[in-house]
């Protein structure tokens, strides 16, 4: 029996990941860019660990590549300023995402400790601990100005980080309320602690799902954006030093 449950509390702690994970970027919208983009606030800055240019700013229609300033026609800096515009317009909406991707997580993680916690004290403790997880997640988020921190990898990693927070603790109040039920030798408590645990899921499904759905659309939304964005990188005129296009971004076919 107890080894039962405690097979459980890990599934449920897996199935809270799993219902949390959220595809914010949705396979990227069909993007891919060797750099890392920094949002600062008098610039944009591209940068990558290997190949050339390793370091590209745009800054108020202005283009310097590896410390060097380019000499840009007018339709280019035009092209500039909305590419940096645009960026600055669209890092609200994936911060946005990203915390409420982090909310959804932390109402999935709640729901499986409430379930199996001591006491409603017990209870209160878990769930102030995470929101206290939680903040400091938004806070990461609301301090960061990079694109780049956010990716689903990031977000999945997080997501993870909130479940285990409390893994120990939720896997001991299985166990121990597991090992109480066997030796009291009351089958009806067994069944309904075995009951709690096969419809924690269920609890957890209902929380999350329609909201996951939701923050999906919401950010498949931002994929016409970032095209647009990645379509006036790609028209820009400016050549490097060897004759070379700027290649911030593609659109992957």
């Amino acid at each position: 029996m107890n080894r039962v449950m405690l097979a459980a509390a890990f599934g449920l702690l897996g199935a809270a990941n799993a219902h949390a994970e959220i595809d914010i970027h949705a396979a990227d919208c069909g993007l891919h860019s060797d750099y890392s983009l920094s949002v600062n606030p008098d610039n944009l800055e591209f940068k990558r660990k290997s190949g050339t240019p390793a370091d590209v700013v745009i800054s108020n229609g202005s283009l310097r590549v590896d410390g060097q300033a380019l000499t840009v026609s007018a339709a280019d800096r035009q092209r500039l300023l909305d590419i940096e515009h645009g960026v600055r317009d669209t890092l609200p909406e994936v911060k946005a995402i990203a915390h409420e991707a982090i909310a959804i997580a932390i109402d999935a993680v709640t729901e499986v400790s409430a379930a199996f916690a001591r006491d409603p004290e017990a209870a209160r403790a878990s769930a102030q601990r995470l929101a206290r997880v939680a903040h400091d997640l938004d806070q990461r988020i609301a301090e960061s100005n990079s694109f780049s921190d956010w990716k689903d990898g990031d977000i999945d990693r997080l997501v993870e980080s909130i479940a285990g927070t409390l893994v120990s603790e939720i896997v001991g109040n299985v166990a121990g309320q597991a090992i109480t039920v066997a030796l009291s030798g009351d089958e009806k408590a067994a069944a309904e602690l075995e009951a709690r645990a096969n419809g924690i899921e269920k609890n957890i499904e209902r929380v999350v799902e329609k909201r996951s759905k939701a923050l999906e659309s919401r950010a498949d939304g931002l994929c016409p954006r970032l095209h647009t964005l990645a379509s006036v990188a790609s028209s820009l005129d400016v050549r490097l030093a060897d004759g070379r296009r700027l290649d911030l971004a593609q659109i992957k076919n």
